[in-house]
């Protein structure tokens, strides 16, 4: 009898052990994605990348004001293409480049619904919607792309010679 209590002690202990490694793990992962990898927001409303984001209302009236088209970034906190779009691709100097082009805007589809629902209904996320400065799309770019800043950049450019 003690046996077998001794044994479904230890079975518990390494039931209890092998969660919390797989926390711990987990927790590790997530923290390598959001960490001091991703571009921090400057005062200015820019990020470290050199992208200067702006609020939607804040972009579309400059885009107006400056007949500028508009690159909308529709991301969530949680979504790891989203992240990887701010880690791997925005950094990117040909990106940046051809961003000073942009009116840029991020919508949050969290925090922002309403909005998020208006450039994505269907909901996925990352997508990134390519307007003219009246608003009227002309290319949208869905998911992280195969090719990562080039391939972007390059989807940049198909939406300037839309415009």
């Amino acid at each position: 009898m003690k046996n077998r209590q001794a044994r479904q002690t230890k079975q518990r202990f390494a039931l209890i052990l092998l969660v919390a490694c797989a926390c711990i793990a987990s927790a590790c992962i997530d923290s390598t994605q959001t960490g001091a990898d991703a571009p921090q927001p400057t005062a200015d409303g820019g990020s470290a990348a050199e992208i200067t984001w702006h609020s939607y209302d804040e972009g579309m009236q400059i885009a107006g004001e400056q007949n500028k088209p508009v690159m909308i970034d529709v991301y969530t906190s949680w979504c790891r293409y989203c992240k990887d779009l701010d880690r791997l691709v925005y950094p990117d100097p040909n990106v940046i480049q051809l961003a000073d082009d942009f009116v840029c805007i991020k919508i949050d589809a969290d925090k922002q619904r309403d909005l998020a629902a208006q450039y994505n209904p269907r909901g996925g996320v990352p997508v990134v919607i390519f307007l003219r400065s009246d608003g009227a799309e002309v290319h949208r770019l869905g998911g992280y792309p195969r090719g990562g800043p080039d391939a972007f950049a390059q989807e940049m450019m198909v939406a300037l010679n839309n415009v």
